[in-house]
């Protein structure tokens, strides 16, 4: 029988910051957007701040108001600003070298535990425990939890199941069951006792279920986990989905969702940010695509895959409506598949000349890459002497180089003279941001002695 694991990071983005500054380990904290924009990450000690306040409300001091402890998650930060200074909470603008090191680290230090490994998120991983004696599976799991605490401080959560959903579910019960210490296992526990959480579990909280259908499923009575798997899988196939009939197999044990141990490949990648400030001149939205176009260009290499089309799509702020609107996107096929961050800039530019209107202010730029495919099967065309694409020798070996110096000596290191060679006014806000402390030596961490 196949035992699967869960292994995921507790407020993945402020422990990273608490595990750098241990002084935080009894504050709240608060991990922003880009530009500094809303809540995306919080401590549970953040979170309870909600309920503090709320009962606070009640006796009528005012202030801002927040139903639900996880209420304070995406909440504007402005709105948000006087409860956070007033229970001294740190905020942190979002630093995404640091959470993308810590996170590479995390899933290296669980493959140590496991025979495979499927990575689900940057601080999500699925392990095969397959083979462990059920003996030691909780005990298996409580040394993983133990190690990543040890060696890089990062608290998670391990829940384990007969199927990936079961696991999802006990993970998420192991963070709410304060006397698990972290680990539950839902893979040996008897029917009854099972079914007991599974009464506790509203459908909307399964993984796979979204909030349209779990109106739809409460609508018609389903309220929690149990009620859901109590009813006919071929009932729940022909009123919904085969998808949700395999969810409900896979509360009960029943595996259906295949383990992958290497990431599926992307069919688009987009990459996309907001502004710091509004662009209105075009030399500046040049910079940016170009900027927003390597990125892209760089995770399509990594998969091995080529592209045979850009799509660039530009707009005002939406929602600034004293400000003249407009936004379009255009997209430019490729006669020959690429993975060139260079043709594919040259491209991208041309797109973003067809779209480009002056006298607006805009607040985003998005660069799509549509129609991949996999490189090793890329069809080489033999009446061009010298191709412009990934059968291009030269071109491949200059992308490599590239890479290999930009993941060796940090991100930007070599790029594009049209990405800008100043301080870009475009970049997205992050005043607020820590130290990169295991990626850059200028900001490595700095212990002193006392006396």
């Amino acid at each position: 029988m196949t035992i699967y694991a869960l292994v995921d990071g507790n407020s993945f983005y402020a422990s990273c910051q608490i595990a750098f500054q241990p002084g935080l380990v009894n504050r709240p904290v608060v991990v922003l957007s880009n530009n500094d924009g809303c809540i995306v990450a919080a401590n549970q000690i953040a979170k309870n701040l909600d309920l503090q306040h709320t009962k606070a409300n009640s006796m009528g001091t005012g202030g801002y108001h927040a139903a639900t402890p996880d209420s304070m998650m995406f909440q504007p930060y402005f709105k948000v600003a006087p409860l956070l200074k007033r229970y001294n909470t740190a905020v942190f603008s979002s630093n995404y070298e640091l959470y993308g090191d810590m996170s590479q680290r995390m899933h290296a230090i669980s493959a140590q535990f496991a025979t495979r490994q499927e990575i689900y998120s940057i601080d999500e991983s699925f392990l095969d425990f397959t083979g462990i004696n059920k003996a030691d599976l909780n005990n298996h799991a409580l040394k993983l939890k133990e190690r990543i605490m040890q060696w890089i401080g990062i608290p998670v959560a391990v829940g384990i199941g007969r199927s990936k959903t079961q696991a999802k579910l006990a993970n998420h019960l192991a963070k709410k069951i304060t006397h698990c210490n972290g680990v539950l296992d839902l893979s040996q526990m008897s029917d009854h006792s099972r079914n007991a959480l599974y009464k506790q579990v509203k459908v909307g909280s399964i993984w796979g279920i979204g909030k349209r259908i779990a109106n739809q499923l409460n609508d018609q009575g389903i309220k929690n986990a149990y009620d859901l798997i109590s009813i006919d899988s071929k009932t729940l196939r022909k009123r919904f989905s085969i998808n949700l009939e395999r969810i409900a197999l896979e509360l009960t044990g029943q595996a259906c969702f295949e383990f992958h141990e290497s990431a599926t490949n992307k069919q688009s990648i987009v990459s996309s940010r907001s502004f710091g400030t509004n662009v209105t001149e075009f030399n500046l939205m040049r910079e940016a695509v170009t900027s927003y176009t390597a990125t892209a260009a760089e995770k399509l290499r990594k998969q091995s895959s080529t592209c045979q089309a850009v799509s660039v799509f530009i707009t005002t702020p939406p929602y600034q409506k004293q400000l003249a609107q407009y936004r379009n996107q255009y997209t430019i096929p490729l006669i020959y598949p690429t993975d060139s961050t260079i043709l594919l800039t040259k491209i991208a530019l041309k797109a973003l000349q067809k779209i480009w209107q002056p006298d607006y202010e805009y607040q985003k730029a998005s660069v799509m890459l549509l129609n991949i495919q996999e490189k090793q099967n890329l069809q080489i065309d033999l009446f061009v002497a010298n191709p412009q694409y990934s059968g291009n020798t030269k071109s491949d070996r200059l992308m490599k180089t590239l890479d290999k110096i930009n993941h060796k000596m940090g991100k930007n290191t070599l790029k594009l003279a049209s990405s800008g060679l100043q301080k870009q006014g475009w970049k997205m806000n992050r005043n607020l941001m820590s130290a990169r402390y295991t990626t850059r030596w200028d900001e490595l961490l700095i212990v002193k002695a006392n006396g």
